[in-house]
């Protein structure tokens, strides 16, 4: 076990620096300067500014959630605590220390840990949910004119994850199907934090009004940061039309899907190797492409810095209380 978390462990750095040695051999130093010097500095403003935004509309989310779930956070802990995770999330070299963070600090308030737990993930399956259902919708605009290569297999990839989603939420039978399969993996720990999430779903079913306010919530925290990529681009002085805007919105939460995957550390270079090839493949150069995308993620560390802040000067005990019984959900 230990040599196999020792692999793992030496894979994702391997992997990360591999794509970065190979994207700089293609793309070397040279050809990248003259964009980051001609990058307008107000427009990498306003996506600091975008990005900020979309992450105050992501904390206000995980607080409404948490509140529906029976733990009662001042809405400004919460803000903190989640801009503390962005920051663990971009410093840790897993892209999951973030929500270890925030569910530690939660946790020590007294609050149950499998909820907490159950209801963070709960938060990270809206968010990809969100971005699916916006995708989709591009996808299926983009179809007519063919200006995407594999449009219909990704209209095919976001409307099944966004279907999945809304039948486990909704449908009954379906949630205790897969809360039943899915107990049984074991790899990961994957089946038991699973089963913590659809239960806790099953639990909110009953409030369609929450589910909504949590959809519209989910839809502007990710368009806005599809947003972000876009003014980057614009900052860097890439010309676009209205059908670039709209591939922006299938190609930036393809990413976000391939950054998912476990393989390196934090995407780094997963992130610019597939951004390079979904942006090139319509007519953006290399260079252009591998700076928007890094680019953007200057701004999200950016904005995260803000967490760092947070974390040096805040306090260290949780500060949540248990709301009133009435208020938690049991399982389906």
């Amino acid at each position: 076990m230990r040599i196999k978390n020792l692999l793992m462990r030496m894979l994702k750095p391997a992997v990360s620096l591999g794509l970065i040695a190979v994207l700089l051999h293609r793309i070397t130093p040279e050809r990248l300067a003259p964009h980051l010097r001609g990058m307008d500095p107000a427009l990498m403003a306003a996506a600091v500014a975008v990005f900020f935004v979309s992450s105050l509309f992501g904390s206000l989310q995980w607080h409404i959630l948490l509140r529906a779930g029976g733990v009662d956070l001042p809405f400004m802990r919460t803000y903190k605590l989640y801009f503390m995770g962005l920051f663990f999330n971009n410093f840790l070299p897993a892209n999951v220390g973030g929500d270890a963070y925030k569910i530690f600090d939660v946790v020590r308030g007294g609050n149950d840990p499998h909820k907490v737990l159950a209801i963070t993930l709960l938060d990270r399956v809206f968010g990809i949910a969100g971005l699916c259902l916006i995708a989709a919708a591009a996808s299926f605009a983009l179809l007519p004119g063919g200006s995407v290569r594999n449009d219909a297999l990704y209209a095919a990839l976001f409307v099944s994850i966004v279907s999945g989603v809304l039948l486990v939420a909704f449908n009954r039978r379906v949630s205790r199907a897969v809360r039943r399969l899915s107990g049984r993996v074991r790899f990961w720990r994957l089946g038991e934090r699973m089963e913590m999430v659809l239960g806790h779903m099953g639990s909110l079913r009953k409030f369609r009004l929450l589910f909504a306010k949590i959809a519209v919530i989910t839809l502007i925290v990710q368009s806005l940061r599809i947003v972000t990529h876009i003014i980057v681009g614009m900052a860097l002085g890439i010309a676009m039309t209205k059908l670039n805007y709209l591939q922006f919105f299938v190609f930036v939460p393809l990413l976000g899907l391939v950054m998912i995957l476990p393989i390196s550390i934090n995407g780094l270079g997963v992130r610019e190797s597939a951004g390079t090839d979904l942006f090139t493949g319509v007519g953006m150069g290399e260079e252009q492409a591998v700076l928007m995308i890094f680019m953007t993620y200057v701004v999200q560390v950016a904005v995260s810095l803000l967490g760092g802040l947070y974390f040096l000067t805040g306090r260290r005990p949780g500060g949540s209380r248990r709301a009133p019984a009435a208020r938690e959900g049991g399982r389906d």
